[in-house]
């Protein structure tokens, strides 16, 4: 997928600064850089604000003030808003995690929330293309404001794939086949030293799932070592 620009987040009378600087702690732990605030109750520089942005403080420095909601996305192509509940108009409300392909592959896109107390309000809903919603417990819908952000920040970012699972290996390498293979014919036969198998036919099966522990790690060199050492001390050998 080729990058498009990241969704610009926009908060409509946010109240608190403390709340505007864990909006942009969170913008910037997901990569968001871009923060236009609607007529908000403190100013972006606001020492509570700053200290709640952890680091993020140049998110809060550039923020950009707006006297409406209207002048704020008036340049978008792309704006969706946020709402806990659905309102009773026609209106398309998305799960944020199945919305975020599509604001992904836009071009400009803003992401609107409304005031910590009350939300947007029926009037501001029908200015977006569609209505984000983080999917909570019905019985308690409601979410902080930076919580909101982050969690909208992160489902953009996961689909940027900055991350992905990666075994770290340190100073060794993984073993190869035959290394694996090495070890578990040691093991065999110290197995069959042993008469681990009592019951000679039920070998074949049992043998097979002990593979199967082993083949189906991640083993590593080093980790290979370790178990012939194993097999070694079991059986008495220096």
């Amino acid at each position: 997928m080729n990058q498009k620009t990241p969704p610009i987040i926009i908060l409509v009378r946010p109240q608190l600064p403390e709340n505007g600087g864990a909006v942009a702690r969170a913008m910037g732990n997901f990569g968001l850089k871009s923060l236009r605030l609607v007529e908000p109750l403190f100013s972006p520089l606001d020492p509570k604000a700053i200290a709640m942005a952890a680091g993020a403080d140049s998110i809060l420095e550039a923020a950009t003030i707006h006297s409406s909601l209207e002048e704020a996305i008036a340049d978008l192509p792309y704006v969706y808003g946020t709402c806990a509940v659905e309102r009773l108009m026609v209106k398309k409300y998305m799960p944020v995690r199945e919305a975020m392909p599509e604001i992904a592959a836009c071009e400009r896109v803003g992401i609107v929330f409304g005031p910590e107390r009350t939300g947007l309000s029926n009037e501001e809903l029908p200015k977006f293309r569609a209505i984000l919603q983080v999917p909570v417990d019905p019985e308690f819908s409601s979410l902080n404001l930076a919580q909101s952000v982050a969690i909208t920040a992160y489902e953009w970012y996961q689909t940027q794939g900055n991350f992905k699972g990666k075994l770290h290996l340190g100073d060794t390498i993984p073993a190869t086949n035959d290394q694996i293979q090495g070890f578990l014919g040691a093991l065999e036969h110290a197995l069959d030293e042993t008469h681990f198998w009592r019951i000679d036919h039920k070998k074949p099966i049992m043998w097979r799932n002990l593979q199967n522990i082993f083949t189906r790690m991640d083993l590593t060199e080093q980790e290979v070592r370790t178990l012939h050492g194993v097999i070694k001390s079991l059986r008495g050998q220096p």
